[in-house]
C-alpha cells in the first residue's frame, strides 16, 4: 500500500465522527375565532424555542389538529368541516381539502385504522373518514351516540366535585367528546359528555355496525378526553371535565369494568375546576392531565395501572390550559384564555419543568407537530 493512502486512512480515523443532522420539526396551533384567525405555525428548535412562520387564515374555529405523513387535519368547530393541509419541507401549510365531518360542532379527531374518526358535541355523532393514500379523506360515514330513552342526560351537578364547585359542563343533551382506536386494534371508543357514558365497539372497517358496550361513569362527571396505557391497551384511563376525576377503565371482551376513580386536583381543593386534556409521559410511566381554572398540569404515576396515583401539580403559567402537545421532550400547553403557550422540558417526565418561555399565539384551542 502507498504511503499517501496510508496517511489519508490515519487522517480519515482521526477526524470525529459527525451525527446526521435531525429533520427539523414544526409545531401547528389551531385557534379559536374570532380572536384567532386560523392556524399558526412555528419551527421547533432543538432546545424547544419556537420561531414564527407565519398564519394559515381559517376563520371557522379550527380547534383540533391531527397530523399524519406531511398532513395536518383540522377539526372545524364552527364549520362541521375537516380541513385536510399539506406541509412543505419549510413548515407552511397549503390547504389541499375540506370535507363535511358528520355531524354538528366537531370538537376532536383521531388517525388510525386507516380512518379520521371524529367526535362531535353538537349533536353526539361519531364519525369515519376513509384515509387515502395521498392523504385526503374519503366519504363520511356517521352514527349517533345513542337513540331514543337511552338519550337522557346525566345530572347537571357532579356527583364527585370538589366541595362548592359550580362547574356545568353540556348536561342538558347528549354530547360526543372524542373518539379513538385502542392501539391494539380491537375497539374503538368514544366518550358521550352529556350522558356520562364511554362507549366501546369492536374495531371494523368503518362506522361500526355492533351496538356499542356503554359504561356509566360517575354522575353529572362529564368524560372528554381518555388515554390508552402504553404497553397494555387493555387499560384505558377516562378524564372527567366536571368532577375533575381520572376513571381507570379495563377493557374486557364482555365489555369495560369500571376499576378505580380519583381525583385530579389537589387535596383539599374547594371550588371550581374543569380538567381538559389527557397526555401520555415520555417513557410510557406517567400521564399529564389539565386543569382549568385551577391552571394546573397534574402528573399521574402509572407504576400499578389499575391505580393510577397523583404525584404534583405544576403551574402552567397562564390561563385556562385547554390542551397540550408534546414534541420530544418539549411540551406546549394551549393557555386559551391568557393567549399563549407556555413551554415545559421534559427531560425528567415525572418533574415537567417550565422554561420560562412563552409564545403568543390568540386564543389557542389545539396543537400537532410533524
Amino acid at each position: 500500500m502507498k504511503r499517501r493512502h496510508l496517511l489519508s486512512l490515519s487522517a480519515a480515523a482521526l477526524m470525529p465522527a459527525t451525527a446526521a443532522t435531525p429533520p427539523p420539526r414544526f409545531l401547528h396551533v389551531g385557534t379559536y375565532a374570532p380572536l384567532g384567525q386560523g392556524l399558526y405555525s412555528f419551527a421547533i428548535a432543538a432546545d424547544g424555542g419556537l420561531k414564527p412562520l407565519g398564519l394559515t387564515a381559517n376563520a371557522r374555529s379550527p380547534s383540533w389538529l391531527a397530523a399524519q405523513g406531511h398532513h395536518v387535519y383540522a377539526a372545524e368547530e364552527g364549520a362541521d368541516h375537516v380541513a385536510v393541509y399539506i406541509q412543505d419541507a419549510h413548515g407552511r401549510l397549503e390547504l389541499v381539502q375540506r370535507q363535511p365531518s358528520g355531524g354538528r360542532g366537531p370538537v376532536q379527531l383521531s388517525l388510525s385504522n386507516g380512518h379520521a374518526w371524529v367526535a362531535h358535541y353538537g349533536d353526539a355523532r361519531f364519525a369515519a373518514l376513509p384515509l387515502q393514500a395521498d392523504g385526503h379523506l374519503g366519504e363520511t360515514e356517521s352514527w349517533p351516540s345513542c337513540a331514543g330513552p337511552d338519550c337522557r342526560p346525566g345530572p347537571q351537578q357532579a356527583a364527585k366535585a370538589p366541595p362548592g364547585s359550580q362547574a356545568s359542563s353540556g348536561h342538558e343533551a347528549p354530547h360526543a367528546h372524542m373518539i379513538q382506536a385502542s392501539p391494539d386494534g380491537r375497539w374503538l371508543l368514544g366518550t358521550d359528555l352529556g350522558r356520562d357514558r364511554l362507549l366501546v365497539w369492536p374495531l371494523k372497517s368503518g362506522a361500526p355496525k355492533a351496538a356499542a358496550f356503554e359504561l356509566a361513569l360517575s354522575p353529572g362527571s362529564g368524560p372528554r378526553h381518555f388515554a390508552f396505557h402504553p404497553t397494555d391497551a387493555r387499560w384505558v384511563y377516562v378524564l372527567q371535565e366536571e368532577s375533575s376525576t381520572l376513571s381507570t377503565v379495563e377493557l374486557t371482551a364482555a365489555g369495560p369494568r369500571l376499576i378505580d376513580e380519583i381525583s385530579v386536583l389537589p387535596a383539599g381543593f374547594a371550588g371550581t375546576s374543569y380538567a381538559s386534556d389527557l397526555l401520555v409521559a415520555p417513557g410510557g410511566r406517567h400521564l399529564y392531565a389539565l386543569n382549568r381554572l385551577h391552571d394546573s398540569l397534574a402528573v399521574i404515576a402509572l407504576a400499578q395501572p389499575r391505580r393510577p396515583r397523583l404525584l404534583d401539580h405544576h403551574w402552567v403559567h397562564g390561563s385556562y390550559p385547554r390542551s397540550a402537545c408534546r414534541a420530544g421532550r418539549h411540551l406546549f400547553v394551549c393557555n386559551q384564555r391568557s393567549d399563549q403557550l407556555s413551554h415545559f422540558d421534559l427531560g425528567r417526565p415525572e418533574q415537567p419543568r417550565f422554561t420560562g418561555r412563552q409564545t403568543a399565539v390568540p386564543s389557542p384551542a389545539g396543537a400537532c407537530s410533524l
